[in-house]
């Protein structure tokens, strides 16, 4: 298989509320040879936990592995993939532009979801073990969102 390099890889960012489908949407439309960037399975990686059981004590280290690949990403450093997709919640207007223009993305797709709809499907997750946890962060994110009034740029 031919894999694509530095700047002809397209990243795309995919963002929205925990629980709202971020990482269901990159699986149905990623291919072999993509490559994936999600906080929840760095450390999952790390720690060989569940994807929402693995706790705080490796958020650092998780933090840490993300920024290195946000880092090679962005000066397209050792990249040999069709895609790239980034997952992450990015409830400021001011973070998901930053972070498009940081990583030359493509593309920015707002998975959008209700917050009643993300309680819901954070309740119903058998993966999401501390279900109090899973509402309060859901919650916050709620809490800090900004709409994007005007829309993120797209290349």
């Amino acid at each position: 298989m031919h894999y694509k390099e530095g700047n002809d890889i397209k990243v795309y960012i995919v963002w929205g509320s925990p629980a709202s489908g971020k990482t269901t949407y990159v699986k149905k439309h990623m291919h072999v040879g993509d490559m994936v960037v999600d906080l929840d399975y760095l450390k999952q990686s790390i720690s060989l936990a569940g994807k929402t059981n693995t706790g705080d004590n490796l958020l650092n280290v998780s933090l840490s592995i993300r920024e290195h690949i946000y880092s090679l990403i962005e000066y397209r450093e050792l990249m040999r993939c069709n895609n790239i997709w980034v997952v992450a919640g990015l409830p400021k207007q001011i973070d998901r532009e930053y972070l498009f223009n940081r990583l030359r993305a493509t593309d920015i797709i707002h998975i959008h979801a209700t917050r009643e709809e993300c309680v819901q499907r954070a309740i119903n997750d058998d993966e999401r073990s501390d279900k109090d946890l899973q509402l309060l962060i859901i919650n916050k994110w709620f809490d800090t969102f900004e709409s994007d009034n005007p829309p993120c740029p797209k290349k």
